[in-house]
């Protein structure tokens, strides 16, 4: 017997409408789906800048001062001592770094040692005790004794929005290769201008080599000055536990800036505001630099987050940058 039922299908013009709108609905799902990816991950970056100023406190309650940016013990002068009640010292660095801000060729890289940056003392008060106490802070930070330290990955110090995080090689002036090392999506803030690998003792800023501020030394207000910020390794990989000796922070391959910069070694762990506007394609290693749009992520002194704009005029930068520069502004989110 025949069916004489008739069977149901699309047409040629149904089927190319139905994709039609598969596709604007798609078109419009996607950028809504990297938006809210994108606020994730800024909220998590912002949580960990506030384990960050918390530590930082933490850090003063036991030792009366801020964190340096990292422990150099000067040829010939007592080791630093361990645990880290470092004394202040405003000694100049050994000649060689170059003294202009792009450097003419690479740049040398005098010993920096031990070199044990922010990021390894603030280690007790963000849950890793048990990693800070395997440092010997008499010893440098690309020892091969601290290898299994430095290529810890710790997330606290990972933006996810980051690009090039993880363990990197990192290398010297020529390119050679000097140690393995995880890496750091922030930056203590050395202040603004001066060369910070050249004098990483004078820094206007929270934090510069050797340094011991307290709350005195910061006549600016600890809510209106930066302690750490975003510098992306999307911009330049460094690492967390320090400065090691004879390594370079270069512009990595593939960031969204003009021109590849090598820059010395004190920069692994500190940034500075400089004459351009935060995020400009002219940026070098010692700017700060985020991976989220129009907007660079800190930390202030008092711990408090805040998310500040591309198009914050310099002269704020600048004020919010040092801690003693009696400038007047206002910080607006």
């Amino acid at each position: 017997m025949n069916d004489n039922r008739r069977r149901s299908a699309f047409t040629m013009i149904e089927l190319l409408v139905v994709v039609a709108i598969i596709g604007t609905l798609l078109a419009l799902m996607v950028p809504a789906a990297q938006r809210v990816r994108e606020a994730a991950n800024r909220a998590v970056c912002a949580n960990n800048l506030k384990q960050m100023g918390l530590a930082l406190h933490l850090y003063y309650d036991s030792y009366g001062h801020f964190p340096p940016s990292y422990i150099y013990a000067e040829p010939g002068g007592p080791p630093p001592v361990n645990p880290p009640k470092i004394e202040g010292g405003m000694r100049p660095a050994r000649s060689g770094f170059f003294v202009s801000d792009r450097p003419i060729g690479p740049p040398i890289l005098p010993n920096q040692g031990p070199g044990w940056g922010w990021g390894s003392l603030l280690l007790p008060y963000l849950e890793q005790r048990p990693l800070f106490s395997q440092i010997d802070f008499q010893t440098p930070v690309e020892g091969p004794g601290a290898a299994s330290i430095r290529t810890t990955v710790l997330q606290v110090y990972i933006c996810p929005s980051d690009n090039n995080t993880g363990i990197a090689t990192l290398t010297g002036n020529i390119g050679q290769p000097i140690a393995n090392a995880a890496t750091n999506s922030y930056a203590a803030c050395y202040g603004y201008l001066g060369n910070l690998d050249y004098v990483p003792h004078l820094g206007k800023g929270l934090m510069g080599r050797n340094t011991k501020y307290a709350a005195r030394h910061v006549p600016d207000g600890l809510s209106n000055t930066i302690a750490i910020g975003e510098r992306a390794c999307w911009l330049a990989q460094t690492p967390w536990a320090g400065v090691l000796t004879d390594v370079a922070a270069v512009t990595a391959p593939g960031a969204p800036v003009y021109a590849t910069i090598m820059v010395g070694s004190p920069t692994q762990v500190m940034a500075r505001i400089s004459n351009r506007p935060l995020l400009s394609p002219n940026s070098e290693p010692y700017d700060f630099f985020s991976a989220h749009s129009n907007r660079v992520q800190f930390v202030f002194a008092d711990a408090s987050v805040h998310a500040i704009s591309s198009s914050v005029s310099v002269p704020v930068l600048r004020a919010l940058a040092t801690r003693a520069g009696s400038e007047v502004f206002v910080l607006e989110d």
